[in-house]
């Protein structure tokens, strides 16, 4: 792709891991729906839990995540017991004990509170809801702060089975510019740890976009994270959003790579990946071919949501800690986000409700067109309003909108069947931008990060 393309579409869209996105949250979604949501819930299907640990021993300066520094273990003990009182006040609401199909623990660094209190977390939502036989339980960790002993407590007591990690990047400059020193051999050896205690699902995060750098150093990271041989390889691009995060200020603007030199770092690690033998499945998410992923990804049966892709087919998520957002049958319901507002919140006796938006039949309409686009890189739009009892008809000023896109050769549309290119995958969310009634980019008051 020519700079002239890449520059046209190094637009604010947002990521889609859910529609409406965030944005559209609002505080007329108060305790008393989230309650009268909660108890929505239906009995049929299985549901997914989410808990959020908002604290790091280090902030990394990159970092987008809702998370703070946190040392003390008065503070982890009354946040462990918050969390496990928010789980109680949800389970009175839901009723009867529906089943787990997954758990996702996320951060921050969830193992920053100690396993032994992550232990306390998981058997309070065991004595809630029943885990299916292979439910997936899922843990983002940090090599710097996970011991040997801290391993075996996480696979054998808490039946983790599947771990990420944030490696970023392994290059010492890189590293050192944004907070986050953390050097190859102690990655090598937790990934090591990880598999001697059962661990056969791996992911690895790398980021591009970051101070400092090149194709020679980033692409020597990335033939290293792929040396670890992860089953699943996510490949972020760092969005630099100041304005939201202060601490990414500690970076500096003139560091950062141009558009077009992120363009060509995600180029040569797509080359990297593709010549090891792993599938683009997503946005930015890889998987080694044959891998449940990768077929579920080839057979349509993808699916995305706040932890990224999965094949979790789980319609509702509840979601417990700070920030977190839980995703029920009537719409999206988000925690005070500060962990002081999250834990005061339910020290009150209250549900920690901060936001939330209402689905309407037309976003869970576009919901669908989203996530097939984001998953599948296609979408048949007659079928889809079929599904809904919606004329397709509707959709002619929406598809109309990518024009722009066809005509760089980067979407193919064929009737009504929507194709996102090889070559436009990784400007896929400017393709469903066009399917987003509330996308409007306000270049004074900026909410996401550049599409490229």
């Amino acid at each position: 792709m020519d700079s002239t393309v890449l520059l046209k579409y190094d637009q604010r869209v947002p990521r889609y891991t859910s529609y409406p996105t965030a944005v559209q949250f609002t505080d007329q979604v108060g305790r008393e729906q989230h309650a009268q949501w909660l108890a929505e819930v239906g009995r049929e299907e299985p549901v997914s839990l989410y808990v959020h640990v908002p604290f790091c021993e280090v902030l990394c300066w990159y970092c987008g995540c809702n998370t703070q520094v946190g040392r003390h273990q008065n503070t982890f003990e009354t946040y462990t017991d918050l969390v496990c009182r928010e789980i109680d006040m949800a389970a009175a609401q839901l009723g009867a004990k529906p089943r787990a199909a997954a758990v996702h623990w996320g951060g921050g660094t969830p193992s920053s509170i100690g396993p032994a209190r992550m232990g306390r977390i998981i058997d309070k939502l065991r004595a809630h809801f029943e885990f299916l036989p292979d439910a997936e339980i899922a843990v983002e960790i940090d090599p710097r702060v996970l011991s040997p002993e801290d391993i075996i407590t996480l696979t054998r007591d808490m039946g983790v089975n599947r771990t990420s990690i944030g490696v970023q990047d392994f290059d010492a400059e890189v590293q050192k510019a944004v907070n986050r020193v953390q050097p190859y051999d102690l990655v090598a050896e937790t990934v090591k740890n990880l598999r001697a205690g059962g661990i056969a699902d791996l992911n690895l995060d790398l980021m591009y976009g970051l101070p400092f750098q090149r194709q020679d150093n980033f692409g020597a990271s990335a033939d290293l994270a792929v040396g670890l041989a992860p089953e699943r390889m996510t490949l972020f691009g760092y969005a630099h959003v100041p304005w939201m995060f202060s601490h990414m200020k500690l970076i500096k603007d003139d560091d950062l790579p141009n558009a077009e030199a992120r363009l060509a770092l995600f180029d040569l690690a797509l080359q990297r990946l593709n010549a090891a033998g792993y599938v683009h499945i997503g946005l930015d998410h890889f998987s080694k071919a044959g891998s449940e992923m990768a077929v579920a990804q080839q057979e349509g049966r993808l699916h995305r949501n706040f932890q990224g892709y999965t094949t979790d087919t789980a319609k509702t998520l509840l979601a417990f800690g700070a920030s977190a957002i839980s995703t029920l049958p009537s719409g999206f319901i988000q925690n005070k986000s500060a962990a002081r507002d999250y834990m005061n919140a339910i020290k009150d006796g209250g549900l920690a409700t901060a936001r939330g938006v209402r689905l309407s039949n037309d976003d869970r309409l576009r919901s669908d067109i989203i996530e097939r686009l984001m998953c599948n890189f296609h979408v048949d739009l007659e079928a889809t309003c079929n599904q809904h009892g919606v004329p397709v008809r509707e959709l002619a000023d929406d598809l109309n909108k990518l024009q722009p896109l066809i005509a760089d050769d980067l979407v193919a549309v064929d009737g009504w069947r929507v194709d996102v290119l090889p070559r436009g995958r990784m400007l896929v969310r400017m393709a469903c931008a066009a399917f987003d009634q509330y996308h409007a980019p306000n270049p004074d008051k900026p909410a996401h990060a550049r599409a490229i």
